[in-house]
């Protein structure tokens, strides 16, 4: 009889009779270590606003993840897969790929601090997986081949993105597929607060001037190499060898969508016409460049306003949609044989 009933309840009863220890929770050294990082106590959080989108970036890196995998289709798409992360950082990818059942996961960095909190990450989800010191721009053969490949905000910080997609592709098994979650620059809401420092107008400046602007309030590294548009990495990606489709969701009423981001538009004229930096020329540079985009936005927008064709008003719509609404694009792109 207690044979069926541990057949029927499983762990449940076995725990009950003794049979079996409960499973300890989860490890936390990973949330001390990010904790220690920041010089935070338990029950403290960041007061800097930048320090704080820092932290809560490192601390979601699983539940982003999740997101990630769920895109590409779940446990069907990652069950008995070998998975690399590109640019692995807190190691959260590679704990939702494990999660969604593959079969093997892999993580390199160019940053040794970060490796190590990786592994911190996956003991403390008892995921075993590989982490290496690799960059992606450089020879990458010895690293073997592998079913799916993510790479989430990290072809915005190599300072060669054709050599990383050519490479990152190469270890592409035919067929395979990879993601790719890369900042739009040219998004409004990044216009106004960008998602790495937090700092207003940065996206719309060259990399000297950005670095000219992070300064002001930073004295680290800048470490963003380039703000592309969308166009540019659906190229490098399908010369690669990827056939590439951009899977964001749409919002549910577009036209409503294009709405808000006039909105947006508007408020972003105000600030940069108060705008006061301790740089009068990158002010100066803010402004030409701000309303070189914001011309465009209304120019477009009024070409989807005033049309009376159902397929171009969507066709706009989209448009504006990608080009202006999107913080991330969220690429697929799948090994072509």
């Amino acid at each position: 009889m207690l044979k069926m009933n541990i057949r029927r309840f499983g762990g449940a009863v076995l725990r009950k009779f003794g049979l079996r220890k409960p499973r300890p929770s989860l490890g936390a050294t990973f949330t001390e270590a990010m904790r220690a990082r920041y010089g935070l106590g338990p029950d403290e959080e960041p007061v800097d606003d930048t320090e704080r989108m820092w932290f809560e970036f490192s601390m979601s890196s699983v539940d982003r993840g999740r997101c990630a995998v769920a895109a590409m289709g779940g446990r069907t798409a990652f069950r008995g897969k070998h998975v690399l992360d590109v640019g692995c950082a807190y190691g959260g990818f590679l704990v939702a790929a494990r999660e969604a059942g593959a079969m093997s996961v892999t993580g390199i960095d160019v940053n040794a601090d970060l490796l190590a909190l990786a592994q911190l990450q996956l003991a403390d989800h008892r995921v075993q997986g590989t982490l290496e010191f690799r960059d992606i721009t450089a020879p990458v053969d010895d690293l073997g081949h592998f079913d799916i490949i993510l790479c989430n905000d990290v072809l915005e910080h190599v300072t060669e993105p054709v050599a990383a997609a050519t490479n990152l592709a190469s270890l592409l098994d035919p067929g395979g597929s990879a993601f790719f979650q890369i900042p739009n620059g040219r998004a409004v809401d990044f216009m106004h607060r960008d998602g790495h420092y937090g700092l207003f107008g940065i996206t719309l400046l060259d990399r000297a001037q950005a670095e000219r602007l992070w300064a002001l309030s930073f004295s680290d590294s800048y470490g963003v190499e380039h703000y592309a548009p969308l166009i540019y990495y659906l190229d490098i990606l399908s010369r690669a060898g990827l056939a590439v489709q951009l899977i964001n969701p749409l919002p549910d009423d577009l036209d409503c969508a294009v709405v808000e981001l006039a909105a947006k538009f508007d408020d972003l004229e105000e600030r940069l016409a108060v705008l006061e930096l301790d740089e009068e020329e990158l002010v100066v540079e803010l402004r030409r460049r701000g309303a070189h985009e914001i011309e465009r936005f209304r120019h477009l927008a009024e070409i989807h306003a005033s049309s009376d064709v159902v397929a171009e008003r969507d066709v706009m719509a989209r448009v504006l949609w990608a080009t202006y609404g999107l913080t991330f694009w969220d690429l697929v792109g799948t090994k072509v044989d």
